[in-house]
């Protein structure tokens, strides 16, 4: 079940990419979206928000545009809790161990589908349990979906709390 009261950004500078991503979260349960088309005004808003957001679904160009690395924009940042990053290209969510799951970055070819999506709202929308958390069964099962090991060092990054 979709937490709704997740908070959550989409940065990206073609509206027709915003409204998809938006209408994909809607589809999955998700309705506290708020789209920026600029850097300027994602920093804007991030950099004033009251409340951390949840997740970033942002397209690295937007950045790139005004000379800034959005992947480092979004680890210095503690108003960014998690960010899912896409260039403009097939897609494919890594998995991210449980104990790495704090605050998770994923940057990918291009903006998600709805598969990729759900994946990684699997990622970061799961319910605090104490004790032992079971994957999801699209993580559990490796149903060939998802490659078996690669390595996303570079793309995942974790804050400690």
């Amino acid at each position: 079940m979709a937490n709704k009261s997740l908070r959550i950004l989409i940065a990206d500078e073609h509206p027709e990419q915003r409204l998809q991503l938006e209408r994909l979260l809607n589809g999955l349960g998700y309705y506290r979206i708020a789209p920026v088309e600029s850097f300027d005004e994602l920093q804007r808003l991030v950099h004033s928000a009251l409340q951390p957001f949840h997740l970033l679904l942002g397209n690295i160009e937007l950045a790139s545009h005004a000379g800034v690395d959005l992947a480092r924009f979004c680890r210095v940042s503690s108003q960014i809790q998690h960010a899912l990053l896409y260039h403009s290209k097939q897609i494919r969510v890594p998995t991210v161990p449980p104990g790495e799951r704090q605050a998770v970055s994923v940057s990918l070819p291009r903006a998600p589908d709805n598969d990729a999506l759900q994946a990684f709202m699997a990622i970061i929308d799961m319910p605090l349990v104490v004790g032992q958390v079971p994957l999801p069964e699209a993580f559990a099962a490796g149903a060939g979906r998802y490659p078996r090991r690669m390595n996303f060092g570079h793309t995942v990054f974790s804050r400690s709390s």
